[in-house]
């Protein structure tokens, strides 16, 4: 693609503004920007009005574009700062203190039911207290305890609930996932756990007839899938055509990313591209009409939004119909519009209204995805031309996954940690089945309660999407099918955007000088890399991770590691462990060992029974009382690890050991710990408290 500097003005205007965007998610509350952005605007106006009265040349035009871009990054500082919850007089934040209140709550999420409760976010509109209602704004995640809930919440209900809201807590392992940020970044800053009894529910609902409409009409469809669909194929199918991902197994979403097709179960700009297209086509027959045309597009942009309500009005959505009502529009007036110029004005005009999308992976991913298929896709789709037609579609769906993988590489391996090697060959199976998925699922919609067709198209649906599961879990069984433990730091990630980048510019300018930033943009980039695996090499450490009601202890030497005494299960170990150790270059990541009657790692650790030498330092591990050394002389020892199995105080635990640090892990009951530390602070004994202060973690 050509891409020319006056074809796409929203794009230069984007830039600056998610700029400031980004600097005021990273860097809050600084409102000298919001007095900055006015001061700047009427700087604008004037120097126009200055510049058009005294004919300014255009070698100074530098100066007027200095300052629109100096304006729109504070204006999205200042829009960002302005759409910060906490800043808001209303906010929840202000109006409680540490004690249980009642709550006036809305529910403005879909329900999603965990083991031992439900799980929604809901907009608080107010405090009650003694029958006065104190209005406030914020949203809070709830917990309800699930035997108090059943089928009786739904998306939309207007409840009064009594509990205590507390902060959510920050991430308590290295490297683990920042639950906290992802809320905050959604406007969530509270959890609460709602027990028994401790909730009504008015009867009443907070949201338009068209929304509570549309959710009943959603959950219905929801609810035919897993009818006469069933199993993994239901949830997959709810996934693929009403966005609805609460069924899904973390099995069956972890085979979809390590193949590289998770955004086939993600409802997005594919999906909804796929359906304009083909209702597209169902109504052509109307351009033989005068004022078809016309018709047609109001009919599509129709169509095209409540599709949009149909799937709960997810981000993903809205993202791709926006864009794609913005292509509409352009074409139904038949003036040129230039694509990325289409993409940065939907960008705009979703940070417009929601700033913090900036912050949200998947509004990132999503449009970096569609950018490099509108700028490298035509790159790669000229190196060949195949003559045959079933060559040629081949190779252009081959070009539109490696334009769209190549473009979000980068943020990929930021925040996954992984490549899906074969995501070629798994899109060209598996996006065309998509296809199959879709008309079908909507044929099975609609026919649903004809009797005989309904049989077919339920046999189609059903069959498509079996056999997409089929090759999605087949393909995790192809020899290094994915690469995994890849960990690159934000400043790796923007040397592999300049080299990406600079390839692209060398590509239409072809200047020796844009090539070799490019290349040493790469250099670079392998130069701390190198470094890197230098430092891993070489390091030691000790850690005891934080898991609610388990034990995970960890020794690092080099770039291998094993974990003894742990009773972790996989999935403790990928969501509080994994990311820690690939941060640390470990690669191998599946050294748990319950058994260690005789532990060996690298020359620096022995482990026999419950004692440790590590790199000339002791450790002691305390399971059960038993663990207690019989000799009357204190055995010396630089860390003792508690756990839940032992009994004993501490006072027996001074009189047998000579120490320097002790641990309580995070599988002590909360009284027993609270016992524990108030025995250490009567002998004077420091603690570290893996369940309080997070992970410890000593290099050695």
């Amino acid at each position: 693609m050509d891409i020319k500097r006056g074809q796409i003005p929203l794009a230069r205007l984007f830039l600056p503004f998610a700029a400031g965007i980004a600097f005021a998610l990273h860097f809050t509350g600084y409102f000298a920007f919001i007095y900055a952005t006015v001061a700047l605007l009427i700087i604008l106006l004037g120097y126009n009005w200055y510049s058009n009265k005294q004919d300014i040349g255009y070698s100074n035009r530098w100066i007027f574009g200095t300052l629109v871009a100096t304006f729109l990054f504070c204006a999205g500082y200042s829009l960002t700062l302005l759409n910060t919850p906490t800043e808001k007089v209303s906010d929840i934040s202000k109006h409680i203190k540490d004690d249980p209140h009642s709550f006036l709550v809305s529910i403005i999420s879909s329900p999603k039911e965990k083991e031992k409760s439900v799980k929604a976010v809901a907009e608080v509109k107010g405090i009650i207290n003694h029958g006065q209602l104190l209005k406030t704004t914020g949203k809070v995640m709830f917990s309800f305890q699930k035997d108090t809930v059943g089928d009786t919440i739904r998306y939309g209900d207007l409840l009064v609930v009594h509990t205590q809201l507390t902060p959510v807590k920050p991430p308590m392992n290295p490297d683990e996932f920042d639950y906290k940020n992802y809320l905050q970044m959604n406007g969530v800053y509270y959890e609460a756990f709602v027990p028994k009894h401790s909730f009504y529910n008015t009867g009443k609902s907070d949201i338009s007839w068209l929304l509570r409409f549309t959710d009943r009409c959603r959950h219905k469809l929801i609810d035919l899938l897993n009818n006469k669909i069933k199993g993994n194929e239901a949830a997959v199918g709810s996934a693929i055509l009403l966005g609805y991902r609460n069924d899904l197994s973390p099995g069956v979403i972890q085979q979809f990313t390590d193949s590289g097709t998770v955004h086939v179960i993600c409802v997005a700009g594919l999906h909804v591209g796929i359906f304009i297209w083909m209702l597209n086509l169902l109504l052509l027959f109307l351009d033989r009409f005068k004022y078809g045309k016309i018709i047609r597009t109001i009919l599509l942009l129709t169509l095209l939004w409540l599709y949009a309500l149909l799937t709960g009005m997810a981000t993903p959505v809205i993202r791709a119909t926006v864009m794609f009502s913005f292509l509409l529009v352009g074409r139904q007036f038949s003036r040129y519009t230039n694509s990325i110029n289409t993409l940065a004005a939907s960008a705009l005009l979703m940070l417009l209204i929601n700033p913090y999308a900036l912050a949200d992976t998947g509004f990132q991913l999503s449009y970096l995805s569609v950018f490099g298929i509108l700028t490298i896709y035509p790159i790669l789709n000229e190196l060949i031309e195949p003559r045959q037609f079933i060559f040629r579609k081949i190779w252009e769906l081959t070009c539109l996954s490696a334009s769209a993988q190549l473009a979000i590489l980068p943020l990929s391996l930021l925040y996954f940690h992984q490549f899906p090697n074969y995501f070629i060959l798994t899109n060209l199976l598996v996006v065309p089945l998509l296809s199959v998925a879709i008309y079908s699922g909507i044929l099975f919609f609609i026919t649903a309660r004809i009797p005989f067709i309904s049989t077919i198209t339920t046999w189609l649906f059903h069959k498509s999407l079996l056999i997409m599961n089929l090759l999605v879990g087949q393909s995790n069984h192809l020899p290094l099918y994915v690469t995994k433990g890849i960990f690159i730091y934000p400043l790796e990630v923007i040397l592999l955007f300049t080299f990406i980048i600079g390839l692209f510019l060398f590509h239409h300018n072809r200047k020796f000088s844009t090539l070799a930033f490019s290349l040493s943009a790469l250099i670079f980039f392998m130069g701390i890399r190198i470094y890197e695996n230098t430092i891993h090499s070489k390091q030691q450490i000790f850690a005891v991770y934080h898991i609610s009601k388990k034990t995970g202890v960890a020794f690092i030497s080099g770039r291998q590691s094993i974990m003894p005494y742990s009773n972790i299960d996989s999935l403790d170990f990928n969501y509080h462990v994994q990311y820690h150790l690939w941060e640390r270059g470990v690669k191998d990541t599946g050294m748990i060992n319950k058994d260690t009657s005789g532990l060996f790692l690298s020359g620096h650790l022995a482990v026999k029974d419950n004692f440790m030498q590590f790199n000339g330092k002791r450790y002691v591990f305390l399971q059960k009382d038993a663990d207690l050394p019989d000799s009357l002389q204190k055995f010396p020892v630089h860390c003792i690890i508690v756990s839940a199995a032992y009994k004993q105080g501490m006072e027996a635990l001074q009189n047998a050991f000579t120490f320097d640090t002790l641990i309580f892990d995070s599988s002590i009951a909360p009284a027993r710990l609270k016992k524990w530390k108030r025995e250490c602070d009567e002998l004077h004994i420091q603690y570290y408290d893996v369940s309080k202060q997070g992970a410890y973690i000593e290099n050695s």
